[in-house]
């Protein structure tokens, strides 16, 4: 009894980000972070947009050692290195979630558009039936 209970605090403190709900180590986690932040496409593409993404939102002007490199990412990608530290994650996190935040937002926004867009249309066919039949009874006259 006390094994399975012990167990069920650690699923407890695992469910918080991510993929928490899976047994990943932490760089193919971060390989899932680059990938949600980056967007699709080839690999040298999502890696940069991930990299200006990250550069753009934690600039650690004061650290030079903290600063995002686009080999870093590449590093973590191409499993060069298992050295992921906590304030790395973090931040993978948090760009993570602005991106979907940003996807959502832009999702709501094209929507938006076609909705705008076809109500205009309708209006455009209205108003050309008023004016043909304008100008039929005009005709008539």
């Amino acid at each position: 009894m006390e094994f399975s209970y012990r167990k069920l605090d650690k699923k407890k403190q695992g469910k918080q980000m991510f993929a928490s709900n899976l047994n990943v180590d932490d760089v193919t986690q971060v390989k899932i972070l680059i990938r949600a932040i980056g967007g699709g496409g080839r690999v040298n593409d999502f890696i940069y947009s991930t990299f200006k993404v990250m550069s753009r939102l934690f600039p650690h002007e004061g650290d030079p050692r903290k600063q995002w490199t686009e080999r870093r990412l590449k590093a973590w990608w191409n499993q060069e290195t298992d050295v992921v530290r906590h304030w790395q994650m973090m931040e993978l996190f948090e760009a993570a979630e602005a991106a979907k935040d940003e996807r959502k937002l832009l999702k709501a926004a094209r929507r938006d558009h076609a909705e705008y867009i076809a109500k205009t249309t309708r209006i455009r066919a209205l108003a050309e039936l008023v004016a043909k039949d304008e100008a039929r009874g005009m005709a008539e006259r």
